[in-house]
C-alpha cells in the first residue's frame, strides 16, 4: 500500500493528466482539412496513447486500495480553442507538453513507491516522445495562403 504523500501526488497526477489540453483536443473539434487528415490521425493517436497511461495510472491508484481521485472540469482557459484551426493548436499543444513534461520529470523524482515511480515514468517516456511528435508537426505546419 501507497503513504498519504504518494497518494496525493498521483491523485493530483492523475486529475492534470485527465484535463490536459490533449484531452480537451479529444472533446472538442479542431477545424481542419482534409488535406490535415494524416495529421489529425497523429494527434489522435497521441490522444490515445495519453489515455492509455491514465488508465495505467488509476489501475495502479485502484490496485493500492486508494479511491480514484475527482476529476474536475478542464482549465477554463481551453474553452476558447474549441474550433480553432489545426496550424493554431498544434505550437499550443506542444507549448502545453512541454510544460507539463518538466513537471512530471520533477514529480517522478518525489515519489517515495518503486511501483507507483515505474507507473508514472512510462507516463513521462511517452510524454516526451509525444512532445517531440508535436514540435515536429509544428515546425512543418503549413504556410498561409495569403500574406
Amino acid at each position: 500500500m501507497i503513504d498519504a504523500q504518494t497518494y496525493s501526488l498521483l491523485a493530483d497526477i492523475a486529475r492534470r493528466e485527465s484535463r490536459t489540453l490533449l484531452q480537451y483536443v479529444h472533446d472538442s473539434f479542431p477545424w481542419t482539412t482534409p488535406d490535415e487528415k494524416d495529421r489529425v490521425a497523429q494527434i489522435q493517436t497521441l490522444i490515445e496513447e495519453e489515455k492509455q497511461g491514465l488508465t495505467d495510472l488509476m489501475r495502479f491508484i485502484l490496485g493500492q486500495h486508494q479511491p480514484l481521485p475527482y476529476i474536475g472540469s478542464y482549465p477554463t482557459s481551453f474553452t476558447g480553442l474549441s474550433f480553432v484551426s489545426l496550424d493554431h493548436l498544434i505550437p499550443l499543444l506542444a507549448t502545453h507538453e512541454r510544460e507539463d513534461y518538466h513537471r512530471l520529470e520533477r514529480e517522478v523524482g518525489a515519489l517515495s513507491s518503486p511501483e507507483a515511480k515505474e507507473v508514472v515514468q512510462k507516463i513521462l517516456d511517452r510524454k516526451r516522445r509525444h512532445l517531440e511528435i508535436l514540435q515536429s508537426l509544428a515546425a512543418n505546419r503549413s504556410q498561409p495562403a495569403v500574406v
